[in-house]
């Protein structure tokens, strides 16, 4: 008997330790994310997070074939058949072809398969954890490449000039995991500090859209506290955002802080952003039952849409993940995209993991103003690696389950 359990604790030992390959391109992905577009033209025709992606699908798919373990996860039906429908609209699309596009759509679906169909082993729960770390570094970093535009906006420029509300948006998985570390009550002046200065960086992005996915955030997380200080900190955020808005409005501050300005932003219409979805639901409206059901096909909008900005000579893209799939998906697919957030949400709250629950907010905040299925595609297949899979149980960025309950009342 003796022997037999030092053989497993050996093997649970191995188990827990081991790290894999993909794990590790894994790890490189999240690292670099938040610059990734920004790192288009170091490599010919591609970039580096084109290539991370792809390793990793291939090496997953390798060790899967090698090992031979491999787990459905029932609840992610929702999200595995809007992926699948959305690809197959493609069909019905004329005009469709293999660009960027509806690529990095397919990518996607591919990365989700992989992290979502195994088990991670709790050191690799902690690389996975490390990355988003290592994230937040790139960012600090990156800022050194910044200039200065429109208003004293910042633009990160390394290889190739990266758009600010992509970048500020894209830091949302790391604050989501600063504030989770934060109910556990170390390293807090670490994460504060984190928390800090990615705010400070979104704002000096100007991004409206990357500030309303933090403030969502730091909101939802708020209501997960117990006690007096649940209370403390609402009012705080409150008085802070209400601080914010005024001084925008009376311009007390730099001259950027007018772009968060209410005033501005109906002024500039969300920088167009509204004519472009007037412009996408009044063409929604004319279409015959089929198109409105099953949508004009992937990467269809800019095409069937066909808006132009005065002063301008190309079509926009909808700058909306809800009305982008509307036109593309029609009915059906804005439909399935719900019932994937929901399941995700369900799955989240069921075993109390605050990571996952911030994770699937911010993605969705973030698709109000931006096509965040193809602009940081890989955010919500990271959230969904630490929802559905940790050490062999639900899954959890810090190797096992959070609670909400308590945790921050202690």
């Amino acid at each position: 008997m003796a022997e037999v359990a030092a053989g497993r604790f050996i093997e649970n030992t191995i188990e827990e330790s081991t790290v894999k390959y993909s794990t590790l391109l894994l790890t490189l992905y999240i690292a670099f994310l938040p610059v990734s577009t920004a790192l288009s033209g170091f490599i010919i025709s591609s970039s580096i997070q084109s290539l991370l992606a792809v390793l990793f699908i291939f090496v997953s798919f390798v060790e899967m074939l090698i090992s031979g373990k491999i787990k459905i996860e029932m609840k992610l039906i929702p999200v595995y058949v809007y992926f699948l429908y959305m690809i197959s609209t493609g069909l019905w699309n004329s005009a469709f072809s293999l660009d960027w596009y509806s690529m990095q759509v397919m990518v996607t679906f591919f990365i989700i398969i992989c992290v979502s169909i195994r088990c991670y082993s709790k050191m690799e729960i902690k690389l996975v954890k490390l990355a988003f770390y290592g994230s937040i570094c790139v960012t600090w970093i990156s800022t050194l490449f910044f200039s200065f535009f429109h208003g004293g906006r910042i633009y990160i420029e390394i290889f190739s000039l990266m758009d600010p509300n992509d970048f500020a948006t894209g830091l949302a998985m790391a604050f989501a995991l600063c504030l989770t570390e934060l109910m556990g009550k170390k390293n807090v002046i670490f994460n504060t500090a984190c928390l800090l200065s990615l705010l400070v960086i979104v704002y000096f992005t100007g991004s409206r859209g990357g500030l309303l996915t933090m403030l969502v955030i730091i909101f939802i997380w708020i209501l997960s506290l117990k006690g007096k200080k649940k209370y403390i900190l609402l009012g705080s955020i409150f008085a802070a955002t209400i601080v914010l808005f005024v001084c925008a409005e009376f311009g007390i501050g730099p001259s950027m802080i007018k772009r968060f300005s209410i005033t501005a932003l109906i002024a500039s219409g969300g920088t167009g952003r509204s004519d472009i979805w007037k412009a996408a639901l009044k063409y929604f409206a004319t279409q015959d039952p089929w198109h409105m059901i099953f949508g004009n096909g992937l990467g269809s909008f800019a095409d069937t849409v066909k808006y132009v900005a005065v002063g301008h000579d190309y079509r926009y893209e909808s700058h909306n993940m809800f009305i982008n799939v509307l036109i593309e998906g029609g009915i059906a697919g804005l439909g399935l995209l719900l019932a994937c957030f929901a399941s995700l949400y369900v799955y989240a709250v069921k075993n109390k993991n605050l990571f996952g629950i911030l994770a699937v907010t911010g993605f969705i905040v973030s698709g109000i103003s931006l096509d965040a299925q193809v602009y940081r595609t890989f955010a919500i297949a990271a959230a969904m690696a630490v929802i559905y899979r940790g050490t062999g149980d639900a899954g959890h960025i810090a190797g096992n389950k959070l609670e909400l309950e308590g945790a921050a009342g202690k």
